[in-house]
């Protein structure tokens, strides 16, 4: 079978020593298993070449004929890095891979591709299976002209270094991969090169694309990934993550730099992923890695900015500070970045605002782990607000701090852990008092702006603060996030206005599980049902233990018309939260838009662990009233409606959201007479629902 393209013999070579065949048929089954991701992964079928056949006249003491050289004109080459590879008096090495690496610098595509992102990759595609000896690894980068970037099947423990193999188990493996992801890898990163080059040929000949390519990254744009806690104390790693969140916070104060999203920076956390990888799904071409070392009161930071598609260093420092200076360490760090990206107006450094800190470490360290919890939510947020407080008991007016108190007294209550009248005070006070202290502060105008949003219904107010803090801090994921699904979403009705900002919120942090989430729910609040479950199954691949993902992506499940996968999915969103009362409100209306016997015994059952659960603890009213209508019990319906408008639970904002779960209680005109003047009467789609 011919390549893909006229002008080569196959679509990929597969270069290895014989003898790393020999023992176990590795490169068999490796190829074997290559070429069958490839059928899963790209529509065409791929041309993949190797020597199995150790008579087909291309052994290493054969000399290379016009039949290998034909078979060399090929789109990838993978060769199979061993410990005895990398040697000139190797057939592979010399009449192989040199012989690829001369001729792909010559054709007419060039070593290099140019991806649809804008990054570069090569078609020389390493597959390392062993870790190789230092005078190996510089003969290969010196042949490739820069470090070596491989997919790596090796499998490492104390006196081990062989092949991985599929059946090997990540946890005892030092470099802690899985064959099948490697596979994959190499499928994704062979689609990627595939379809960028016939983008290319197919815009040289004049044909129109099929797929509108990715917007191109920025030369200006970085993602900071979470530096390795090199202390020995495990309970340093926050630390070391807090260095790394607050880089993020200071670079992202350049208007002209692109600065890749916490979360999606995060999500490579104890991954040995490629950085080219990296550099491809964050849509960034420079990359910083670094390490903290602490002991005692003495830290040493190693910093290091590489650009994504070379590997090559483009800068690199180390800092030994006293402990005392590590906000002046996170500082200089930011501004030796910008400063060796070139970012600035008039050909000089920019100068950047320094970041609200605490006067005090150990405050900081505090907030750092007040963060780490609330970023988990769910009951992790009361062990955040204990840290929040540890910290201002030390330092008072720390914003961060107070910011951090305030969001997560606001949350648990719109979860349903805590009431109104405990949340409503401290989180008001909180970002008050946060406002005052730092008027210039993205994060306590987006806390003042949920407030104002969930439990005030001071519309003005809240549009008005989602906006300045995002004129502060437009990369700022949480309030982007806010601003999208419970302003324009629940409350403007803004279609369009609510996807803008949940794809901004996207672009800036694509591996996000809550980003991704948020755009599952306002897709499907606007009836774009295949959008919105691709993007929940994203959230769920992101964040397998996501309860918000699980139950958004049900809810939209459900609002598409597929009964069963909502079920399921509102049924495991249970089991993974402790029994939530959101999904145990959405599984009861589901059961009763179906209507059989079984089914209203089942939202019974349900409704009963409701009103169990309220009487030992905080359950939203609001909630109660909902589920109240479903199960036809008007009067308390109104009664708990009456209650949740008295308390300003924060739960009423999710009854102007479109789905059948509010239809009953909306069908209710003593509710519709109390909700109206306050301006939470559903969208035209569900009034239109409830009039026919």
């Amino acid at each position: 079978m011919a390549s893909l393209f006229p002008d080569l013999e196959n679509d990929i070579f597969i270069s290895y020593r014989q003898n790393d065949n020999k023992y176990d048929g590795w490169v068999t089954e490796f190829v074997a298993n290559l070429t069958r991701e490839l059928e899963a992964t790209i529509k065409e079928k791929i041309n993949v070449y190797f020597d199995e056949n150790p008579q087909d006249g291309l052994l290493e003491t054969h000399v290379v004929d016009k039949s290998l050289a034909n078979k060399l004109k090929s789109f990838i080459f993978i060769p199979v890095l061993s410990q005895t590879y990398c040697d000139p008096k190797c057939f592979a090495w010399q009449n192989e891979f040199l012989a690829f690496n001369k001729l792909a610098r010559e054709d007419r595509f060039g070593r290099e591709i140019r991806l649809r992102n804008g990054n570069v990759a090569s078609r020389i595609l390493p597959v390392r299976i062993h870790e190789l000896d230092p005078g190996d690894l510089k003969l290969i980068q010196d042949e490739m002209g820069g470090p070596l970037r491989a997919i790596d099947f090796f499998f490492r423990e104390p006196g081990v270094n062989r092949p991985l193999k599929p059946q090997d188990q990540e946890d005892r493996n030092f470099s802690k991969t899985i064959y099948r992801n490697q596979v994959n890898k190499i499928a994704n990163s062979v689609r990627d090169m595939i379809y960028s080059l016939r983008d290319q040929v197919n815009t040289d000949r004049g044909i129109p694309n099929d797929i509108k390519p990715s917007p191109v990254s920025s030369d200006k744009s970085i993602a900071v990934l979470p530096f390795v806690n090199m202390s020995n104390d495990p309970e340093q790693e926050y630390f070391s993550d807090g260095i790394s969140e607050e880089i993020i916070n200071t670079l992202v104060q350049v208007p002209e730099l692109k600065v890749a999203g916490r979360t999606s920076a995060f999500s490579f956390k104890n991954k040995n992923e490629d950085l080219r990888s990296i550099g491809e799904k964050l849509n960034v071409n420079s990359i910083l890695e670094g390490s903290v070392r602490k002991s005692g009161n003495r830290i040493r930071v190693t910093a290091q900015l590489i650009e994504a598609s070379t590997g090559f260093h483009l800068w690199s420092q180390k800092f030994d500070r006293e402990l005392d200076d590590i906000f002046s360490i996170q500082d200089e760090i930011a501004a030796s970045i910008v400063s060796s990206l070139q970012i600035a107006l008039t050909g000089k450094s920019r100068e950047i605002k320094e970041r609200p800190h605490s006067h005090s470490v150990e405050a900081y360290q505090l907030y750092l782990k007040g963060m780490s919890f609330f970023y988990k939510r769910g009951l992790h947020m009361f062990e955040g607000i204990k840290c929040f407080e540890d910290a201002l008991a030390i330092d008072p007016d720390y914003a961060l701090a107070l910011v951090g108190v305030a969001d997560s007294y606001t949350m648990l209550c719109l979860h349903s852990f805590i009431s109104p009248e405990e949340a409503h005070p401290k989180a008001t006070w909180a970002a008050q008092r946060a406002l005052q202290l730092e008027p210039g502060l993205s994060e306590a105008h987006n806390a003042s702006a949920i407030i104002a949003n969930l439990f005030e219904f001071n519309w003005k107010k809240a549009e008005s603060e989602y906006i300045t803090a995002l004129n502060l801090k437009p990369s700022y994921t949480q309030a982007r996030c806010w601003y999208s699904f419970f302003f324009l979403q629940y409350v403007k009705h803004d279609k369009e206005q609510a996807l803008h900002h949940a794809r901004l919120a996207i672009e800036s942090d694509p591996l996000s599980c809550y980003a991704q989430s948020i755009m599952c729910a306002v897709a499907s609040g606007a009836e774009m049902h295949d959008v919105a479950i691709e993007a929940g199954l994203r959230s769920i691949e992101f964040d397998k233990d996501s309860f918000s993902a699980w139950h958004i992506m049900a809810m939209c499940h459900h609002k598409a018309g597929f009964y069963s996968d909502a079920i399921a999915e509102f049924r495991h969103a249970l089991d993974i939260s402790g029994r939530h009362n959101w999904s145990l409100l959405y599984l009861l209306g589901l059961f009763i838009e179906l209507g059989k016997f079984n089914d209203r015994n089942a939202a019974e059952y349900l409704f009963r662990e409701l009103e169990s659960k309220s009487k030992v603890g905080y359950v939203s009213p609001a909630i109660m009233a909902i589920a109240c209508a479903n199960l036809d019990n008007q009067e308390k319906a109104i009664s708990c409606m009456s209650e949740a408008l008295e308390r300003h639970d924060p739960y009423i904002i999710q009854v102007m959201f479109n789905t059948s779960v509010n239809y009953k209680l909306l069908s209710i005109q003593k509710i519709a007479d109390l909700l109206r003047p306050k301006g939470l009467f559903p969208t035209s789609t569900l009034q239109n629902h409830l009039q026919s």
